[in-house]
């Protein structure tokens, strides 16, 4: 395991070998970013992460469940991500663990395509997750 100070070094030298580091520059890509980004994290408050959940829930039909908790979050933006047909992979965590507010939704975004990103990002300001 990295420690955070090796891996951010990694990522900022764009050392070879990081699953994370964005890729060498081509004649195609000359920012050399590719088509995923590296990593995101985007921490959200109450009011944003409800409207993410709803925003969730509509996009996933009648049947999802309330995305209340990290595990149902992942999971509906996994699905999510899917029905649009691109990649990425989300972790979230809440912050502080417990139930008291005020609290932060973490929603860690990994090698996911920027139109996840973009969709996620208008899900928090307008509650609908589309591309």
């Amino acid at each position: 395991m990295w420690s955070t100070f090796d891996r951010t070094r990694r990522r900022l030298l764009r050392v070879a070998g990081d699953p994370v580091a964005p890729g060498p520059a081509s004649a195609n890509d000359p920012t050399g970013v590719g088509a995923t980004t590296g990593e995101v994290v985007i921490a959200i408050g109450r009011p944003e992460f409800d409207r993410l959940g709803v925003a969730l829930q509509a996009v996933l039909g009648s049947g999802a469940v309330r995305p209340d908790t990290p595990d149902l979050l992942e999971a509906a933006l996994a699905d999510a991500i899917a029905g649009l047909g691109a990649s990425g992979q989300t972790r979230v965590a809440r912050r502080p663990a417990g139930v008291y507010t005020p609290e932060t939704w973490q929603v860690h975004l990994t090698a996911a395509d920027p139109v996840i990103e973009t969709a996620i990002r208008r899900a928090i300001r307008e509650g609908v997750f589309a591309a």
